[in-house]
């Protein structure tokens, strides 16, 4: 599944969360950090991937999960969710358009 990464959902969750540090909201100071632009928060790629697993697979549960980030994302950016099953996990790689892998893991569920 692809889904626009935008500068307002990283803001609307910069606020629930808390996590108001400039690297995601400030444009300015993510360019002295060595990025083109805000990235988004972890947390909130992570979350992502575990709403749009159950939104399409309603009568599972989450029951554990783990990411590993190999790169940040950059906020007004495409990413694709893909999600496989293996050894009775499933496994979420997230991706940019060019195919890069951003961030990779895997989750464990069962039925509701």
């Amino acid at each position: 599944m692809k889904k626009l990464i935008t500068s307002k959902a990283i803001k609307q969750y910069a606020a629930v969360s808390k996590d108001n540090a400039d690297i995601h909201l400030n444009a300015e100071i993510a360019m002295k950090t060595g990025y083109k632009r805000p990235i988004a928060h972890g947390m909130y790629v992570m979350g992502l991937a575990q709403s749009i697993y159950l939104i399409n697979h309603p009568t599972k549960w989450i029951t554990n999960y783990s990411m590993k980030f190999q790169e940040p994302l950059l906020v007004d950016t495409v990413v694709i969710f893909e999600y496989k099953e293996c050894n009775g996990e499933i496994v979420v790689i997230v991706s940019i358009e060019s195919g890069e892998v951003i961030a990779s893991g895997a989750l464990s569920v069962k039925e509701r």
